[in-house]
């Protein structure tokens, strides 16, 4: 069995692109896969485009080498258009060896842990209160046992700091006071803040709620930053959604500065890598927490 072509399919999910990938062989076997949607979709289609040349007419089973050939052979080390198609196509050769050896793609990367996972629901809405009625829907009408919200007010730019931190201290006090003890709060400020020290402060004024974790107090570009942040709160921290390879995400733990590390299976480098990943952040006894916010492909994946 040979790989006889990579076919990209953008749909529109309104705002955003899905990026699927299919993989085809000549025997008639086809994967699917799904590659991260990083704002300028198509040149992640053109890439993925272009890295099907190196692959046509190769055993699609093996799929340790086709990674190591897709990757090293970029040469530069890739950015996140080169590790979103480089996922897309891994995902889709996984599939693929499923689909040939006729079982599951988990039974493949070793067999189950567990026999359920637990999900929490994304928290909306134009102001707090809203934001509040629509977590608490969801944890007593729908069963969710976690969510997840940005503890900034939408307006954060135009507000002074002290401003910031009181309506982050409403928020919070209500939140928890609507969904109880029981449900699970995780945070996400989306990396809005650029100073260590705002994300101390924040982090301080959210611990009284115990969220479950605060994700992206501050861009993860300057990896000594978030560990500095991490060694001053006693909140855990987590990020790992615009990082991708075992390297990255390598340095970030031996860093110690993260207790949840969150690989996009659409970015990090797809199944291969995202197994690489884990198996580094369990040795540090760091939490796993796939990043999944695109399609069905992806959350299959993940």
């Amino acid at each position: 069995m040979k790989i006889s072509a990579v076919e990209t399919i953008l749909v529109d999910a309104g705002g955003r692109n899905h990026c699927f990938v299919q993989v085809h062989t000549d025997a008639g076997l086809t994967g699917l896969g799904e590659a991260y949607s990083v704002g300028p979709d198509r040149a992640t289609a053109e890439v993925i485009d272009y890295l099907a040349q190196w692959l046509v007419g190769l055993d699609p089973l093996d799929i340790e080498g086709l990674w190591q050939r897709l990757y090293i052979g970029s040469r530069f080390p890739g950015g996140v258009v080169i590790n979103a198609a480089i996922s897309g196509i891994d995902i889709a050769l996984w599939d693929l060896k499923g689909k040939a050896l006729d079982v599951p793609v988990y039974q493949l990367l070793g067999g189950k842990c567990r026999e359920r996972i637990r999900v929490y629901e994304a928290a909306h809405g134009p102001d707090t209160n809203s934001l509040v009625e629509f977590a608490e829907r969801q944890v007593k009408r729908c069963g969710f046992t976690a969510v997840k919200a940005n503890p900034l007010p939408d307006d954060v730019d135009q507000l002074g700091w002290t401003e910031v931190l009181r309506q982050v201290d409403r928020r919070m006090a209500l939140l928890r006071h609507r969904l109880g003890d029981q449900a699970e709060i995780a945070l996400d400020p989306h990396a809005k803040l650029l100073e260590p020290s705002k994300a101390v402060e924040l982090c301080q004024v959210l611990e009284p709620y115990h969220p479950l974790f605060v994700e992206e107090p501050l861009r993860p570009e300057n990896m000594d930053a978030l560990a500095q942040v991490r060694a001053k709160v006693r909140v855990p921290i987590a990020t790992g959604e615009m990082l991708f390879t075992k390297w990255e995400f390598g340095n970030l733990l031996r860093q110690r500065a993260v207790d949840v590390v969150q690989p996009d299976v659409c970015l990090c480098g797809g199944l291969t890598e995202l197994k690489k990943i884990a198996a580094l952040a369990e040795g540090e006894y760091v939490t796993v927490a796939p990043h999944n916010p695109l399609g069905p492909v992806s959350t299959a994946a993940s």
